[in-house]
């Protein structure tokens, strides 16, 4: 992704998923039985009522004119992102305190399958984050900012949902029901029957992510002289746009909320270009093409599976660290935390490496793909002082999205860079 809007949302999303499934092996502090599904739901409850009043005291000091619509919302904006951090360890209390992932694990229906067990140990999280969801919906239907009616209520946390968690739980369940396909397998198939089912399904995976992203997000028709020009602008650089194999340019409608574009998919057969309207709508020619050329970039760099591979070692080491522990289900409950730290530090690392490399091989291909037209950049220079500019645009009154996070380096850090000298000879 070019910017870093919403960067935090799916920094706590992958938390919350990898922190949910982690706890699947949490030990039971007491014998698990039903009191362990009545007690989580009341504390979730109680969190959401919780972040609900919030909203409704917020709706009270506008409507009695102690605060400004702006200050608010900027307040409940605040208050929301701390119930939803200070979720986390909710979850924590429900799976481990409360014995729900123990009690998940001893259903005659969910003991054989990690997928119907996931289900069940991301509820309690899902439902947090729907509920901050909610009490943001609740503040502007109850000041006129947005329609009441419960269509559009539903159709907004929807809408959050398939923003962001849907991408990273539905590939996450699948490859779960993988591993469940293979377990219930094993009987009928030997070893080397297994591992080339399980090869053979990653694949089929990997190749059908472009389609669930395609029903998940909303598109509308790409005007004529975009699909044309962007078309023009992959061709010249070797991205094929037509045919089986060519990568699809998707608008991508947010209704204007979202400075943003990604590529979808690792394989070329059936990627998608997604360009957010805010990018199509409001940018200078110029920099769409920075825009486009970043994203391209990400793909012939292979940063994505460099991004994925980077992970493997975390989770050997996880493994080892669970290994040292004579009790099964702790070994797995502090392997996993491990786990979570090493890839979290990981993939931060790599992420921010991949982001340069991603703005350094895109001033290359944009002289190429601009071919010197009016308002193209003619130098590589040029093309850096594009992108600069770009970053600054669709980062433009969000200062958190300048500031560095956990998968992006700050604006600054990468203006800087930009400004070097170009050291990227090879594509």
């Amino acid at each position: 992704m070019l910017n870093e809007q919403g960067i935090n949302l799916s920094f706590y999303v992958f938390l919350l998923v990898l922190v949910s499934l982690c706890c699947g092996a949490a030990p039971g502090w007491s014998e698990p039985s039903f009191r362990s599904v009545i007690a989580s739901v009341a504390l979730v409850a109680g969190w959401t009522i919780l972040c609900h009043t919030a909203a409704r005291m917020m709706v009270l000091q506008v409507r009695r004119g102690h605060m400004r619509l702006r200050d608010a919302a900027r307040m409940l904006e605040i208050q929301l992102d701390i119930f939803r951090w200070l979720g986390l360890p909710v979850v924590l209390v429900c799976l481990g305190a409360f014995s729900l992932a123990a009690w998940t694990r001893e259903q005659p229906i969910l003991e054989s399958s990690m997928m119907l067990q996931s289900i069940v140990l991301l509820t309690p999280g899902i439902t947090i984050l729907l509920a901050t969801w909610s009490a943001e919906h609740v503040f502007g239907a109850r000041l006129g900012l947005t329609d009441s009616t419960l269509r559009n209520y539903f159709v907004s946390l929807w809408s959050g949902l398939r923003g962001g968690p849907v991408w990273l739980i539905i590939p996450t369940m699948m490859f779960l029901l993988l591993g469940d396909l293979a377990e219930w397998s094993q009987p009928l198939a030997t070893g080397n029957a297994l591992a080339i089912g399980i090869a053979v399904g990653i694949a089929v995976i990997a190749f059908l992510l472009p389609w669930v992203v395609a029903q998940v997000i909303r598109q509308e028709p790409l005007s004529d002289e975009d699909r044309e020009t962007i078309s023009l602008w992959l061709e010249r650089v070797g991205v094929r746009t037509r045919g089986w194999g060519g990568m699809r340019i998707v608008r991508w409608n947010t209704n204007g909320r979202v400075f943003n574009a990604l590529v979808a998919g690792l394989f070329r057969p059936g990627r998608l270009l997604l360009l957010s309207d805010r990018v199509l709508d409001e940018l200078p020619r110029g920099q769409v093409l920075m825009v486009v050329m970043h994203e391209v970039a990400h793909v012939r760099r292979w940063h994505v599976p460099i991004r994925m591979a980077a992970v493997a070692p975390a989770w050997f080491v996880s493994i080892w660290v669970g290994s040292l522990f004579t009790n099964e289900a702790w070994g797995a409950t502090v392997g996993g935390l491990a786990g979570l730290l090493l890839t979290v530090g990981t993939l931060s690392a790599v992420a921010y490496l991949t982001e340069w490399d991603a703005d350094a091989v895109a001033c290359k291909l944009a002289v190429k793909a601009g071919n010197q037209a009016e308002g193209m950049p003619a130098t590589e220079a040029e093309a850096a002082g594009m992108m600069a500019a770009a970053l600054g645009r669709v980062t433009a009154g969000h200062p958190a999205a300048r500031r560095a996070s956990w998968l992006h380096p700050s604006l600054a850090m990468r203006v800087k860079r930009l400004a070097k000298p170009p050291r990227i000879h090879l594509i």
